[in-house]
């Protein structure tokens, strides 16, 4: 075996441990909003209405479960999970879009909040982990 195959191993096995990372953080990002909803939302954009936010909420919490299972299943088996990662972007993608569009219509400026700082690194990583996977 030459050098180069020898990284390439080592990099995919590091690459599949960010992916079992960030499946992990979903489920438990995702948990938090199915049985702790009103702390969430209250977190996310300071105020909570129970009619209007519970059920947006949990619906949010059961898509990062989902999202969070499905690779944990996929890496588990030795099945590609490049798709799982694509599927995250494109959501957190548009959770970024709502965000930035809550600071502006709020006129908030400054450093950002913990959803924020959470959302990017979704993003940031979930784009590492599908550019990086050689499946």
């Amino acid at each position: 075996m030459n050098g180069n195959s020898m990284l390439a191993r080592r990099t995919q096995a590091m690459v599949r441990q960010a992916a079992w990372s960030q499946a992990l953080a979903r489920i438990a990002i995702g948990t938090g909003m199915l049985t702790a909803p009103a702390a969430v939302a209250k977190s996310w954009s300071g105020e909570y209405d129970e009619d209007a936010s519970s059920l947006p909420t949990r619906a949010f919490g059961t898509r990062d479960v989902v999202i969070g299972l499905g690779t944990l299943w996929s890496l588990r088996r030795g099945h590609p999970v490049r798709h799982w990662f694509v599927l995250g972007v494109a959501l957190e993608l548009v959770d970024a879009t709502v965000t930035l569009n809550k600071r502006a219509r709020l006129g908030r400026t400054g450093p950002p909040d913990t959803w924020e700082l959470l959302t990017a690194a979704g993003l940031a990583g979930g784009i590492m982990v599908a550019a990086a996977l050689r499946e």
